[in-house]
């Protein structure tokens, strides 16, 4: 057992590491000294003491003055003893390249979790979000049993399989259709309605939602929301325009876009790209709210760095943990809750990106 830790919340995965030594024996009743772990780790001093603290105050570990830390809990065979207090989640970026509100997220459920004795893996995988994910996630299964399952912003293979498994799991994100899982998310559907109906009544007619081409049922309930809302207008116009994630299609889009027809209400999927939108429209004169007002359709802490200060929509966080944990507690002590699907609207912030069309 030599694995690096990633270099993303540092000393969680050190102490996953850790305590997955300890319950393989590999050092038996006393740990090395600190030096030959932060060099074997590859972390500072620092962060291997924050890690070794922990498993001390959790009694991995016990400790004295001038003495290595002895090992209390002993290697064990038992695995299924082992896989019923963990709980993985599957997401397939890594823990770094998360939005800051969802590293809240996986932090914030992975302390209630370990307040009622369970204990949260992530596990960082493409191919389990792959088109064809059904042998990545067999050995996944077998290698790592786990009391329950958590997938964030998951694909509709990746859902299925999980369902035809009538495997325990819990869905942060929206479901795609025809899957029964529990899940808990945000209502995209209401907000979609909701953010057209914010340019709507400041007499925006021609509205446009820029969002990734990656199947999401998330994008798929925003883009049918906004779409219901325009219906309700006459002379409403609607305009999806889809890019690949990258700043360049982003910039090629709204050129395009700029080019053609205008639209002057935009919603914007993901605050990245939010930030990308802003500056390349201020970078070509573009005036925000003048000419053309936008909505952030998700909320992030570097929205609150921008200038404008974009308009946008912010899930109570603490709720939100609070509602993922209890869904996968139930599901990880046996209960069912195939059907449950909880869905939270978040609260609305004005910003100054949103504006009445000029006549």
């Amino acid at each position: 057992m030599h694995r690096i830790p990633q270099r993303s919340t540092l000393v969680h995965q050190l102490i996953e590491i850790l305590r997955d030594g300890i319950r393989d024996g590999i050092w038996g009743e006393n740990l090395p000294g600190e030096l030959e772990l932060s060099q074997k780790f590859q972390v500072s001093r620092m962060t291997l003491r924050a890690a070794l603290d922990t498993l001390t105050r959790e009694g991995w570990l016990s400790s004295s003055q001038g003495r290595r830390r002895q090992v209390l809990k002993k290697k064990t065979d038992n695995r299924s003893a082992q896989s019923n207090r963990r709980i993985t989640l599957l997401t397939a970026v890594p823990l770094l390249g998360m939005r800051s509100l969802h590293m809240l997220q996986v932090d914030g459920l992975r302390e209630q979790l370990a307040q009622a004795g369970f204990e949260l893996e992530v596990q960082v995988s493409a191919a389990c979000f792959s088109a064809k994910p059904e042998a990545t996630l067999q050995r996944l299964r077998h290698e790592k049993p786990a009391a329950a399952w958590v997938l964030m912003s998951s694909s509709p293979p990746l859902q299925r399989w999980f369902m035809e498994q009538r495997l325990p799991c819990v869905l942060i994100g929206a479901r795609h259709p025809g899957v029964k899982l529990p899940s808990v998310g945000t209502d995209y559907h209401a907000l979609g309605k909701h953010a057209a109906g914010q340019f709507l009544r400041r007499r925006h007619l021609q509205l446009g939602v820029l969002i990734p081409t990656e199947e999401a049922a998330g994008h798929t309930n925003t883009l049918a929301g906004f779409r219901a809302a325009c219906e309700q207008v006459p002379g409403a116009e609607m305009r999806v325009i889809r890019h690949d994630a990258t700043p360049a299609s982003i910039r090629h889009c709204l050129a395009k876009m700029l080019k053609s027809s205008p639209v002057t209400g935009l919603l914007v999927a993901i605050p990245q790209f939010v930030l990308t939108t802003l500056s390349f429209l201020i970078s070509l004169g573009v005036r925000v709210p003048g000419d053309i007002s936008i909505i952030s359709r998700d909320g992030d802490s570097i929205l609150d760095f921008m200038v404008p200060p974009p308009s946008h929509y912010m899930i109570d966080a603490p709720l939100f943990v609070q509602k993922v944990s209890r869904t996968v507690l139930v599901v990880a002590r046996g209960g069912s809750g195939s059907s449950a699907e909880k869905l939270l609207l978040p609260d609305f912030v004005a910003g100054d990106t949103l504006g009445y069309l000029s006549t």
